[in-house]
């Protein structure tokens, strides 16, 4: 992603420093006015289109540093993080303060990336994916990784994120919102698993001697932690929930 990080470190992980820093300094701004980091991360995705901003190595640095996939998933995890965090850090109740402009802007750079990549779905079922992957392990990898993983990641990303847009969430009923929202549950599991998937594939194409492998393996990790991490939040918070309901009802008897 950028020159001067090691090989080594995951990109997703860089992105994802990039985008707490950006969040922590800009959330005030963000949430008073919105529309013009909407506009400057919209142009910074319609840049990715574009063959000439290869050519100028600096102005490709920043668009991948603010448009590629990595940038758009490091979006979403925060905006998943928020609410699995405890709610009195001060950073918690900063990324809650822009949740819904997180989730948008995330929703911009991803959006982008799917049109890029929606070919892979149908090129999945040709032999020229056995042929790109090698075939065996690689390619069957790859393949649930694109299409078995991604098709479904693609619908739970879609409906929360049009959702998340004041105007649509205004003429939507709350219940039905809430549950439409629901979605981004199986969607941190579906994009951790894709994460981990694409990662495995390139190391068993690559083999254990090849170019990367080991860097694949750190971002395969990588995505196993970010995950455990989520899930052990989720349970916690879970768990403070029940203890809190069984006190209250525990009073409510013995006030009885």
């Amino acid at each position: 992603m950028l020159p001067f990080i090691p090989d080594f470190v995951p990109n997703v992980l860089v992105a994802l420093v990039f985008v707490l820093a950006f969040v922590v300094a800009f959330a005030s701004a963000m949430r008073k006015c919105p529309i013009p980091f909407y506009v400057a991360w919209v142009a910074a995705c319609m840049a990715t289109f574009v063959d000439i901003v290869r050519w100028v190595p600096w102005l490709y640095y920043v668009v991948q540093l603010f448009a590629s996939c990595y940038t758009g998933v490091a979006f979403y995890l925060l905006v998943m993080f928020a609410g699995a965090l405890p709610k009195k850090w001060w950073i918690t109740k900063r990324l809650l303060s822009v949740r819904t402009e997180m989730s948008i802007i995330g929703g911009f750079i991803i959006f982008a990336h799917v049109i890029q990549a929606i070919v892979m779905v149908p090129l999945s079922f040709t032999p020229i994916w056995d042929k790109a992957w090698g075939g065996g392990a690689a390619s069957i990898i790859m393949f649930v990784a694109a299409t078995v993983v991604g098709l479904p990641l693609t619908v739970c990303f879609f409906a929360p994120w049009i959702t998340s847009f004041r105007c649509v969430r205004g003429i939507m009923e709350h219940s039905t919102w809430k549950k439409v929202q629901k979605l981004a549950y199986p969607f941190m599991a579906l994009l951790v698993a894709q994460g981990m998937l694409l990662a495995v594939g390139h190391a068993v194409y690559s083999g254990p001697g090849g170019d990367g492998f080991w860097n694949y393996v750190i971002v395969a990790v990588t995505y196993a932690v970010i995950g455990i991490a989520y899930l052990a939040l989720k349970l916690r918070q879970r768990a403070q929930r029940l203890g809190k309901a069984a006190e209250r009802a525990r009073e409510g008897a013995s006030g009885v």
